[in-house]
């Protein structure tokens, strides 16, 4: 996966395939990212190379090019093809059952699914980028994401662009979906985010926390013991609970998710006025029907304009959705961050960690 000719610096590489699907892979000193192009340009792979470890979960279902399944689900085909990783979400969030402009969304939208196209636009020992492209079917939207890295800094940054090319308004929900995993997560890791109330969705019959909100961040009831427990504590497997919970009222946009064993962790920062929720998909064992039936451990910190996970006419009644105005054109920055300690005070779109 090296630049021809180069093997210290920053390099990237268009030259893989995986089971016919493109694979793009960018690497500096300390970081090596991996990206589906064929499928939503997802980020299956961020390594930390000092401690050669991987953070991005990995899920029972193989990583597999398109299949005929047996059924079509009701909620489309995000479950099926689910194999962990880091996932793009867009125009919708959750599943509606209801259309939106006379179509249906699916689970978690269209552009995690398609392929995007993809190109160097630069490659130096010092920096290199990848821009990728997509746009989507059933949506009026174009979207642009530049990938890039910088030698010996422990980051990813992105650069995005998404343009509404109809003639009218169109409401979306829009987030990112990064999964962490083994051997990363266990019970001694920890959230750090400056939110001031969390809110808690009825989403499973294994759920740990008592649905509702607003609770005072981090502390929220546990249903089980009828105590108030910190949220933001990861639970062993054996906790056999999942749970999705929302990280609300940010002061800023960013986390840190910290293994306090290890010493080491990856944190995201990201423009709050536009993503201003920070969504927590916890499950500690606990999702036993599909598509887990209790073989995970994992949790995901998600950026998001919006919520809950139930689609965009959803977000639109409570006021969450973003309306793009015909034609308009939203352009953001975040970054993804490996560090080492035993916590974080901020972390900045610069990639720069407080500790």
């Amino acid at each position: 996966m090296y630049t021809w000719g180069r093997k210290q610096g920053c390099r990237i590489s268009l030259d893989y395939t995986y089971k016919g699907m493109r694979v793009a892979f960018m690497e500096n000193e300390v970081v090596r990212v991996g990206i589906l192009l064929d499928k939503g340009a997802d980020v299956f792979e961020f390594t930390y190379k000092p401690r050669n470890l991987d953070f991005m979960w990995q899920s029972p279902i193989p990583m597999q090019r398109p299949f005929v399944a047996t059924s079509a689900l009701p909620e489309g085909a995000f479950h099926d093809y689910f194999y962990g990783g880091w996932q793009e979400v867009l125009p919708s969030a959750g599943w509606a059952s209801e259309p939106y402009m006379g179509t249906y969304q699916g689970l978690h939208g269209e552009a995690s699914l398609l392929p995007f196209e993809a190109g160097v636009i630069e490659d130096t020992p010092d920096y290199v980028a990848l821009r990728t492209r997509v746009r989507l079917y059933r949506s009026p939207l174009t979207l642009e994401r530049t990938m890039s890295l910088k030698r010996d800094v422990a980051a990813l940054f992105i650069g995005e662009r998404l343009v509404n090319e109809s003639a009218g308004e169109f409401a979306i929900m829009w987030g990112h979906h990064p999964a962490f995993g083994e051997p990363f997560v266990d019970d001694s890791c920890v959230v750090q985010t400056p939110a001031k109330k969390v809110e808690v969705l009825a989403f499973h019959r294994n759920g740990l926390w008592e649905p509702g909100g607003d609770y005072d961040f981090p502390m929220v009831k546990n249903q089980r013991t009828d105590e108030l427990q910190d949220i933001t504590r990861v639970l062993s497997r054996e906790t056999r609970s999942v749970d999705v919970v929302f990280f609300k009222e940010l002061a800023e946009g960013w986390y840190g998710l910290t293994n306090q064993n290890l010493g080491v962790g990856i944190g995201m920062a990201w423009d709050k006025d536009l993503f201003k929720y920070l969504w927590m998909w916890q499950v500690y064992g606990g999702h036993d029907d599909y598509p887990w039936y209790g073989r995970t451990y994992n949790c995901a910190l998600e950026p998001f304009t919006s919520y809950p996970p139930a689609g965009v006419k959803n977000a639109i009644d409570n006021g969450t959705a973003l309306i793009m105005q015909p034609g308009e054109v939203i352009e953001t920055e975040l970054v993804a961050v490996a560090y080492e300690g035993e916590g974080v005070k901020r972390i900045t779109r610069d990639g720069e960690v407080e500790y």
